[in-house]
Formats: structure tokens, C-alpha cells, sequence
């Protein structure tokens, strides 16, 4: 409401009540982010398979950030941090059961991917915001790499084979051994940004993106991002 005759003697008044305020919303907030940090529960597993280089490693998973690194071993080797949110150990114990890694296949082709629960069409995502595989990967620096991520941060060092990479919500960050090897790199988010320094790329919006081309060069790398950053980067 407007005071009356143009006085700002309210104007104190307001700036202590909105003070207060925002000392209660902050108050209540750090009380929230206690309680969750104190109810997440994590069980860490390993597996591995042998793979060929110049092979393809495949990962279909959902909530969850992914890091690869590429080594000189002929295999991959795959660490699967379950997080899962819960009243108590008892109950977080049950929610790992829900939640799966499977690793199949070997030598000429790979499939990682995380199985959860079957959704119920009336509410196909309950619950699933309370469940997620944190993965840390090593493969054969010369494999080829396909991933799919529905919500996660990727991060991708050392390979020098294909890269097909598709995120939704999440960004993605490759780190390029040697730019030399590279024959086309085609990037794209639809709603975020893109930094690079393939040729100085540093945009954000709609639709930013980055396309490079060098017919001299042998590994080809594709990255789609609905909504979040992309970052390119090469060594010399």
C-alpha cells in the first residue's frame, strides 16, 4: 500500500522485516542442507571387463555424473558409487537393491548401463530423485565411446577413439590428448553455453555450438547437450 503523503517512514520498517526474512529463509536452508547431506547413504562397487582397443565401450545410465579416463590396459575398469537418500541405514539398504549395474560383454564391444526400478505409469518418476550411480571409468585410451545421460556432469580425459555423447541436464567437458589426431568435432547445447580453444569458441544462449574439421586427422567426436555447458579443450 502507498503511504500517505509521500513520507518513507515505513521504508526502515520494511528493510528490518524483509532482513529478518531473508535470515530466517537462509537459517532454514542451511537446517535442509544438513538434513540431506545427513540422510545420504553410499555403497561403492567395482567391476571390470576386458576389452580391445579400437573397440566400443557403451554406457546407458541416468542420474548421476560420469568420469572416463583413458589408459593403456586392455580393459575397462568401472567404479559405481550408489547414492541413495533415506531415513535410516536400514531403509538405504533397500533402496541399493533397487538399484543396479549391469557390465556385459567383452573384447569387441562393452555395455554399461544402471537398471532402476520400472516406473508406474501414474507416477513414472517417483522416488527416482532419491537414487543415483556416481561413475569413475578407465578404458583403453583408443576405444571408441558412446554415452547416453539423462541428468549428470561428464568428464572425459585421454581418449583418443570416436566420442558419441548425449545429456540432458548436465555438462560435459572433454579434455583432447592431441588435437592432431582430431578429424571433426561437432558440439552443440541447446539452451547453455560452449567454451573452447579449438578456435576461440566462447558463447552461450540458444543453440551454441562448435564445429571443427581437419580431414588430416582420424577421431571424430559428437556431443549433444539439451540444457546445460560444453567445454572443449586441446593440448598441444
Amino acid at each position: 500500500m502507498k503511504p500517505s503523503g509521500g513520507s518513507l517512514s515505513w521504508f526502515p520498517g520494511f528493510l528490518v522485516k524483509l532482513s529478518v526474512f531473508a535470515v530466517l529463509c537462509a537459517s532454514l536452508n542451511l537446517v535442509f542442507a544438513g538434513r540431506l547431506r545427513a540422510d545420504e547413504f553410499t555403497q561403492v562397487s567395482h567391476y571390470s571387463a576386458r576389452m580391445f582397443s579400437f573397440e566400443t565401450l557403451t554406457i546407458d545410465t541416468r542420474v548421476g555424473n560420469v568420469r572416463i579416463k583413458g589408459w593403456d590396459e586392455p580393459r575397462v575398469e568401472v567404479e559405481a558409487e550408489k547414492l541413495v537418500r533415506a531415513g535410516s541405514q536400514e531403509k538405504a539398504e533397500k533402496l541399493y537393491d533397487r538399484l543396479q549395474v549391469d557390465l556385459e560383454g567383452e573384447d569387441r564391444g562393452v555395455l554399461l548401463r544402471t537398471i532402476y526400478p520400472p516406473r508406474r505409469p501414474w507416477r513414472p518418476f517417483r522416488g527416482e530423485s532419491k537414487l543415483t550411480v556416481n561413475y569413475r571409468i578407465k578404458m583403453p585410451y583408443d576405444a571408441n565411446l558412446h554415452l547416453k545421460c539423462v541428468d549428470g556432469d561428464v568428464q572425459i580425459s585421454g581418449l583418443r577413439g570416436d566420442q558419441y555423447i548425449r545429456v540432458n541436464y548436465g555438462d560435459v567437458e572433454i579434455d583432447l590428448p592431441s588435437v592432431y589426431r582430431v578429424r571433426s568435432v561437432k558440439a552443440r547445447s541447446w539452451l547453455g553455453y560452449v567454451q573452447s580453444n579449438l578456435h576461440g569458441e566462447d558463447n552461450a544462449g540458444f543453440g551454441p555450438k562448435v564445429l571443427y574439421w581437419d580431414p588430416s586427422g582420424e577421431q571424430d567426436i559428437d556431443v549433444r547437450v539439451r540444457m546445460g555447458g560444453i567445454f572443449i579443450y586441446k593440448n598441444q
